[in-house]
């Protein structure tokens, strides 16, 4: 199972030849104001969704704008590769996992995670109601469907012993598994549970978190060049998402509207309900004392040191490598 590790080997060689690229804003450290905006590219780890939401709140809500930043908001999606984006300057942050960012870091790539939107990451395992499985353990035997080369799998089959799974692919369908009342479906805890009540199948799941494997879900991720040439523009950036969180959460019912203009395939009620379940994870944990987007050292050291124990990194790497809070706002 630890061959899947070449999950991104074919991004990682294509980014190691065009790390010397310019950012979008081109190093320009220069003052920016509403009236002299910067222009600023975010890409987001997939389609617009809750777990994104303050950043659409603060271009919605013109804080990124007030802020003296012109935003332009990417969609994600299964064939892009927001590493490779920043890496070679094209966006000037993307969203990422901080497992990811770990596995860039081993490959050369100077990548950094600036700011966490998820304390708790929402991957989840998703299995029917009466399937009889009722521990981790139990999936020993059943179907599951996991996307290739997700760290995450690949440290659970690992640390539960999962050798007798019937690993499927996973291709964004829901249909393999509804159709077999004894598989598991990779998910996330904002999205299928809510998709698979409206179609009448009843279920249940483990979040990934629960079970020991949490690394910091959508980090908003750019390069060592653009932290040492634009360090005003990363904290205007950062402080105008900030307070988009809270602007989410005060204007659910607007920014949820935006949300749907850019992601038709999350209805409105759909998106409320996301957005309840994403609340705990984007205010909880460490954000309770220390703020939105906060990232501690233990928290890094405790995912690589699961990522080495299953094998998928081998360099001797520490956690300060990976992130700094030097950016975000005082609480």
């Amino acid at each position: 199972m630890k061959k899947s590790l070449v999950w991104k080997a074919g991004m990682i060689a294509a980014v190691a030849v065009s790390l010397t690229a310019c950012s979008s804003n081109g190093g320009n450290s220069a003052a920016f104001s509403p009236e002299k905006p910067a222009k600023v590219i975010q890409q987001m780890s997939w389609f617009a969704q809750p777990e994104m939401g303050g950043h659409f709140a603060a271009l919605s809500g013109d804080i990124y704008k007030n802020a003296g930043l012109d935003v332009t908001i990417q969609q994600g999606g299964p064939q892009i590769s927001n590493v490779q984006l920043v890496a070679s300057g094209k966006v000037d942050f993307a969203m990422s996992q901080a497992d990811e960012v770990i596995l860039a870091r081993q490959e050369g790539i100077p990548v950094v995670a600036i700011y966490a939107d998820l304390q708790t990451n929402p991957q989840n395992l998703i299995f029917h109601k009466g399937s009889g499985i009722n521990k981790i353990e139990d999936l020993n035997g059943h179907n599951v469907y996991v996307a290739t080369g997700f760290p995450y799998w690949q440290y659970l089959a690992y640390k539960y012993k999962l050798n007798d799974v019937q690993v499927q692919t996973y291709n964004g369908s829901l249909s393999g598994f509804v159709a077999d009342d004894k598989a598991v479906q990779q998910g996330y805890a904002t999205n299928e549970p809510f998709v698979l009540k409206e179609q009448g199948v009843d279920v249940d799941w483990f979040l990934n978190a629960d079970l020991g494997y949490n690394p910091y879900g959508n980090v908003v991720i750019t390069t060592e060049k653009m932290i040492k040439e634009n360090p005003e523009l990363i904290k205007a950036y950062l402080k105008a998402t900030t307070e988009g969180w809270d602007y989410y959460y005060e204007h659910g019912d607007e920014v949820n509207k935006v949300i749907n203009s850019y992601n038709k395939d999350y209805a409105l009620d759909h998106l409320a309900y996301a957005q309840g379940v994403a609340k705990d994870f984007v205010f909880g944990g460490d954000a309770v004392e220390h703020g939105t987007g906060y990232m501690s050292e233990d928290r890094w050291t405790t995912l690589l040191g699961q990522m080495k124990e299953a094998g998928l990194v081998t360099k001797d790497m520490k956690a300060d490598e990976f992130y700094t809070n030097e950016f975000l706002p005082k609480k």
